[in-house]
């Protein structure tokens, strides 16, 4: 235990000097918004990055809380990926009156830190925790940017059993609570149950899939289900190629970013996975945070690069719609906000879980991620070339 309190000494002493350090800007008021995750990772140090850029646009625009001018500033914190810091980096942003949290990255930190933010009263939106447990705990101060591993299950489920016809299907995770949850639920699907050839999993700590992969191929598997972080990912798609196991591979999203495909390279070839989300890279508001982004920051972009960056935005819109830095009246107005992000529009259900959510499914072709299909979870599906489109359901 002395690790932890030490741990939680040098976080509140850092918290305070925050709070204190930056209290004014020529004579305006600071508004912290805190950030939480592994802030050693690759993908989130880009979600981190994505924060700041929000908030330096918001702070370009200039902005009157109350009648009084303020400046966004943000303040990252490292959990580490793990539930026991998560709980004193919650507690270290509250000690420092941040406004609200984006985070925590991975759904068991969230889980864990959502009682503390709850009873303190203090909004948290997470980018890329999709365990639906993190919504279902009934604190209204809990919302999602993405749709949550159920909401992907079911267009995954699609996919595979109506697009790509797998009749026999193997299951396989990291061991982790998100890839746990997300293969559960995927392999309890209408359609895919009765076609669960192989269930296995492996530890987040290794980058052996031997055993797995050898199962899969003697039950003859034509499709394996992946889920796990993506450094397993790569892992996988490697150790795939190396034992020519011939099945189709099909994983999570924290794979469609230009990090996996430089790691895998021929490995990879044929890959499907599924992102939140529309395509995005040929929307002119992307290119404009393309710009934008890579001209402050050398960085991956990913799909939860932009997810952090409209959660952020959709924060700040609260703080203004609410005219309050009120923790109570900017939760009331996150209820009601809808606000056009780069993924789409933020609007959260009672339980603060993303309305209307969307997935697209991508394959690498050539060392691509190019996209086939997108999902809108609770209504239907269209090719990915009309997925802007009004018969698709979009905006």
């Amino acid at each position: 235990m002395k690790p932890i309190h030490r741990l939680f000494g040098i976080i509140m002493l850092l918290a305070h000097w925050h709070c204190h350090a930056a209290s004014t800007e020529d004579g305006a008021r600071t508004v912290l918004i805190g950030f939480a995750g592994p802030l050693s990772w690759t993908l989130t140090r880009s979600g981190q990055y994505a924060a700041q850029l929000a908030i330096n646009e918001a702070n370009r625009r200039g902005h009157v809380i109350d009648g009084k001018k303020v400046v966004f500033k943000l303040l990252a914190m490292d959990d580490k990926a793990d539930p026991a810091v998560a709980g004193f980096i919650a507690k270290a942003m509250i000690s420092a009156e941040v406004a609200g949290v984006i985070g925590h990255w991975t759904s068991a930190p969230t889980i864990a830190a959502a009682p503390v933010y709850g009873a303190a009263g203090v909004p948290h939106i997470s980018p890329s925790a999709a365990a639906p447990e993190f919504t279902d705990k009934g604190y209204a101060t809990s919302f999602r940017a993405i749709g949550s591993s159920q909401d992907a299950a079911v267009a995954i489920t699609e996919f595979v059993t109506q697009e790509l016809k797998a009749g026999r299907i193997a299951v396989l995770d990291d061991a982790s609570l998100f890839g746990t949850r997300m293969a559960d639920l995927f392999a309890a699907q209408p359609g895919v149950e009765g076609r669960i050839v192989g269930r296995h999993t492996v530890s987040n700590k290794t980058s052996d899939f031997n055993e797995a992969l050898r199962r899969f191929a003697l039950s003859k598997a034509d499709l394996i289900f992946f889920s796990g972080y993506l450094q397993r990912s790569e892992d996988l798609v490697r150790s795939r190629q190396r034992l020519r196991v011939p099945a189709l591979l099909f994983l999570t999203g924290s794979v469609v970013n230009p990090d996996f495909l430089s790691m895998t390279q021929e490995a990879g070839e044929g890959v499907f996975a599924t992102a939140p989300g529309r395509p995005y890279e040929g929307m002119s508001q992307f290119k404009v945070f393309e710009r934008n982004f890579t001209t402050k920051f050398r960085s991956t972009i990913s799909v939860y690069t932009l997810s952090t960056y409209d959660a952020c935005n959709a924060l700040i819109a609260a703080i203004r719609q609410a005219n309050s830095l009120e923790h109570a009246r900017i939760v009331e107005e996150l209820h009601k906000i809808r606000h056009k992000g780069l993924l789409g529009v933020i609007s959260f259900d009672g339980n603060g879980n993303l309305r209307d959510p969307v997935y697209t499914v991508f394959r690498v072709q050539d060392q691509r991620w190019m996209p086939v299909r997108i999902y809108e979870a609770r209504k239907t599906s269209c090719p990915a070339e009309a997925g802007a489109g009004k018969a698709c359901g979009g905006d």
